[in-house]
C-alpha cells in the first residue's frame, strides 16, 4: 500500500508540473483547432461615391475554423503556420425617397475563403494559470465561394412592395468577375492560452489587396476586407 501511495504521488506530481508548463523553449511544437465568429465589412475608396457607402455599410456575421501549429524558435516566442476557413464579407443598408416614393434596400454579401496565415507569437506566462499571447503576421487568401443576396422595398401611398434576389459570385480578374479571387493582409492578435490547453482569442484582419477585378479597375478605386475574429480552441 505504501509502495502504490509513493507512487501515485510521483504520477500525480509529474502530471502537475507539465499541465503547469510556464515557458516554452525552442524546441517545442504543438498542434491546435480553433473556431469562432468572424465580424466583417468592405471597405471602399478612390472613386465617388465610396463615403457614402462606407457609411451605409454593416458588419457581416460570419464564422472561422483554423488549424495551426505552434513551432518555438525561441524561449515563449515561437512561428504559428495555419489553414483556415474563413467566411467574410458586408452588408450594406440604404434608402431614397423620390416623391412620395421611398426605395430601401439591404445587399448582403458572404464570401467563402481558405487562408493561410503565418503569425509571430509572443508568449508572456501568468504565472501556473497560463499564458497571454500577441500575435502579428501576414496572411494569404483564396476565395472560393460566394453569393449576394439582395433586398428591395418599395413604398408608396397604396402600399409596400418587397422583392429578393440571389446571385452565386464570380472571382477573377475580368470584367464580368464580381471579386478578385486572392486577397492578402495582416493578421494582429491577442489571446489566453490556459495550461489545460484550451485558448480564448481575439482577431483583426486588416485586406491590404484591392478586391475589385483588374480589369475593372478604375484609377485608385478599392475595396479591402476588415474583419474581427473571435475565437475559442485547444492546442496539445
Amino acid at each position: 500500500m505504501k509502495r502504490m501511495i509513493l507512487l501515485g504521488s510521483a504520477l500525480l506530481f509529474s502530471a502537475s508540473a507539465a499541465f503547469a508548463q510556464t515557458t516554452m523553449s525552442g524546441s517545442d511544437a504543438r498542434i491546435g483547432v480553433k473556431a469562432g465568429v468572424n465580424l466583417s465589412t468592405i471597405r471602399y475608396s478612390g472613386f465617388d461615391g465610396s463615403s457614402t457607402l462606407n457609411d451605409n455599410t454593416k458588419q457581416n456575421v460570419g464564422y472561422n475554423v483554423t488549424v495551426f501549429g505552434d513551432f518555438g524558435v525561441g524561449n515563449n516566442f515561437f512561428i504559428q503556420p495555419g489553414v483556415s476557413l474563413q467566411n467574410k464579407g458586408t452588408k450594406i443598408e440604404g434608402s431614397s425617397t423620390s416623391g412620395s416614393t421611398t426605395t430601401s434596400g439591404k445587399i448582403k454579401t458572404d464570401v467563402m475563403a481558405i487562408e493561410v496565415p503565418v503569425n509571430a507569437v509572443l508568449r508572456i506566462p501568468t504565472g501556473t494559470s497560463g499564458a497571454l499571447q500577441i500575435s502579428a503576421g501576414p496572411y494569404i487568401g483564396f476565395n472560393i465561394d460566394g453569393k449576394t443576396k439582395t433586398n428591395t422595398t418599395v413604398t408608396t401611398p397604396a402600399g409596400s412592395t418587397s422583392s429578393s434576389e440571389t446571385n452565386n459570385l464570380n472571382f477573377g480578374n475580368k470584367t464580368d468577375d464580381d471579386m478578385s479571387s486572392t486577397d492578402f493582409g495582416a493578421n494582429f492578435g491577442l489571446g489566453y492560452r490556459l495550461n489545460n490547453g484550451f485558448t480564448l482569442g481575439a482577431n483583426y484582419g486588416l485586406g491590404l489587396s484591392n478586391l475589385v477585378p483588374k480589369d475593372s479597375r478604375n484609377g485608385d478605386s478599392k475595396a479591402t476586407n476588415r474583419v474581427w475574429g473571435f475565437t475559442v480552441g485547444y492546442s496539445f
